[in-house]
């Protein structure tokens, strides 16, 4: 006889009433036909529009959820991180309250953990992914962000800020995340792959939301993706940023020493060339300061993970 599989259900919600008197019914149908051991967890942040009130009465009617209200609007970020330290499952299922994320997909995720993943994100950006009814705005703010992780941390992963995604309770007791708002996905999957915890992708159908509004604040959300970013570069791949910047210091004041001893050569005087001259000198020894401080901090960096 299989054993059944033992599975925490994480949302967050804020103002998601209407999303949630489907959504909950739709998991709850999952479990039951995959015969898959679920408990619920909806972390609900005082929403007015009676999101709270609805999943209690959700509770009386499946034994399986627990409720948990916040006084007030803490973020997103949050919500899950409190969400997933009450979790008393092995593997946890992180997903949206806006009914966006389909819990077809459960099944899929359960059998990339059972093939020894720490952490599987449903992407929106595989092959076979496909997104419906999606804002320009939304996709190209999603885009950027997630070419700014590749980018600045390496993960190589292709939707590190989708929220739709399963791990082991051990990898998140390993993680220390800061971030509150929506860069809480992103700072979660770069920290997994820096610490070496093995990660999937399994391909997903985002459909949008049918009903409320997005959470998102673009500008401030999209401004802590970039910071997120930054700190999680200077944290494990500093030579990435004081490597690089060095090095096109060095250059450029290389270059502009060349153009000087040409100058001296062909035409035998310089003449008044003092600024390019310290110029040069000042980028060059600059450049070679930051190089030397990001060899400095990759080796505490290393030193670190290492301890960790």
């Amino acid at each position: 006889m299989r054993a059944k599989k033992n599975v925490s259900v994480i949302i967050p919600t804020y103002n998601e009433r209407e999303n949630i008197k489907k959504l909950i019914p739709n998991i709850e149908k999952l479990l039951l036909h995959e015969d898959i051991n679920g408990e619920i967890i909806i972390i609900d942040d005082n929403s007015p529009d009676g999101t709270g009130k609805l999943a209690e009465a959700l509770s009386k009617k499946y034994k399986n959820i627990r409720v948990i209200h916040r006084n007030k609007k803490e973020g997103v970020g949050s919500a899950r991180r409190l969400g997933f330290s009450l979790a008393s499952n092995p593997v946890i299922i992180s997903m949206e309250g806006d009914n966006t994320h389909n819990p077809e997909y459960i099944p899929k995720f359960l059998q990339e953990i059972e093939k020894g993943a720490d952490l599987v994100i449903g992407s929106r950006y595989l092959k076979e992914s496909k997104i419906v009814n999606w804002p320009l705005k939304r996709r190209i703010i999603s885009k950027v962000a997630n070419f700014i992780s590749r980018f600045f941390a390496g993960t190589g992963i292709t939707d590190v800020t989708n929220g739709y995604r399963a791990f082991t309770k051990k990898l998140f007791n390993r993680l220390k995340i800061d971030s509150s708002g929506y860069p809480y996905n992103m700072e979660f999957a770069c920290e997994a792959y820096s610490k070496g915890f093995k990660i999937s992708e399994i391909p997903i159908v985002f459909i949008d939301r049918e009903k409320g509004t997005s959470k998102l604040h673009v500008t401030k959300e999209f401004a802590s993706f970039i910071a997120t970013a930054f700190r999680f570069m200077y944290t494990y791949k500093p030579m990435k940023i004081f490597g690089t910047m060095g090095m096109f210091m060095v250059g450029v004041g290389s270059l502009i020493a060349l153009y000087l001893v040409y100058i001296r050569l062909t035409a035998g005087i310089v003449g008044n060339r003092l600024p390019l001259i310290v110029l040069s000198f000042v980028l060059i020894i600059s450049g070679i300061q930051i190089f030397s401080f990001g060899l400095i901090v990759n080796i505490i960096s290393k030193l670190r993970k290492d301890i960790m």
